[in-house]
């Protein structure tokens, strides 16, 4: 037999799906990151994007878009970040209620609260400076009179706190490690002390705090009983611990929201 024919006999395998889709991610990932370069120079140098949401149109400030996860999403998609998971508590927050909105980021979730749902009041806590001033900015830019913002991290007893960690590219996952020395950067306080009248959805979004959060939140959570929609990460263990938490305070899980969302319910 020769050659040709020996070559001829052989079968050649097609490399699968999985290796092809594997072999395409690097080129779709300089394609994703391409197709945001263009969309955040189209923004002009005030970085401002509007789209509309559930026949509402907002307008946002994302001058970090270029680099922070949440607001490139936002501006890719044109859209709230979360949405699918905000599109499922929209029949949940009546019209004229009040929202607490922990870790409040640039103001994504606060707008929709004020905004699409049509929130009576949204009290926005965010910590960190930086996104505390896009926060102000967006509700600035709708003309929000129904949101307050308030530049502190909540914890199970007020207090200072020092920064633990930061990333550019992902701001909303800054963490702050409370101050025993009560000399932090950065003020503390609780949900308790905040002497609300009512209070009836609670969104909780603390990248690992949650229990300080919770715990400083005890008296609230008992008298006004608001659903809370709050970010618990299997992956790092959270679910378990958060799960038990709420339990204790007479809380029960409704659903999931995503794979790392979720919502409570009291019980009682």
């Amino acid at each position: 037999m020769d050659k040709s024919s020996s070559e001829a006999g052989k079968t050649t395998v097609a490399p699968g799906w999985d290796g092809f889709s594997e072999a395409l991610k690097p080129l779709l990932a300089k394609l994703n990151d391409l197709h945001a370069a263009v969309l955040f120079q189209a923004l002009g140098s005030d970085r401002i994007i509007e789209f509309a949401a559930f026949d509402v149109r907002v307008r946002m400030h994302l001058p970090f878009a270029a680099v922070d996860a949440i607001q490139r999403n936002i501006l890719v998609r044109h859209a709230f970040y979360e949405a699918p998971a905000l599109a499922q508590v929209r029949g949940l927050i009546r019209r004229g209620a009040v929202v607490a909105d922990i870790g409040a980021n640039i103001g994504n979730h606060t707008l929709f609260f004020a905004m699409v749902c049509g929130a009576g009041m949204v009290h926005a806590f965010e910590p960190m400076r930086v996104t505390f001033e896009l926060l102000r900015r967006n509700v600035a830019l709708n003309n929000l009179s129904n949101v307050n913002c308030i530049n502190a991290a909540l914890g199970a007893e007020q207090g200072r706190a020092d920064l633990l960690g930061f990333a550019q590219h992902n701001m909303g996952a800054a963490r702050l490690l409370a101050s025993e020395t009560d000399t932090g950067d950065y003020t503390v306080t609780t949900l308790d002390a905040q002497g609300f009248d009512r209070l009836d959805f609670v969104k909780i979004d603390v990248e690992g705090a949650h229990l300080a959060v919770l715990e400083g939140a005890r008296e609230t959570l008992a008298r006004h009983r608001p659903l809370i929609w709050i970010e618990l990460r299997p992956g790092l263990g959270e679910l378990e611990t958060g799960d038990a938490a709420l339990r204790a305070l007479g809380y029960r899980q409704v659903r999931p929201l995503s794979h790392m969302n979720w919502l409570y319910q009291h019980a009682g």
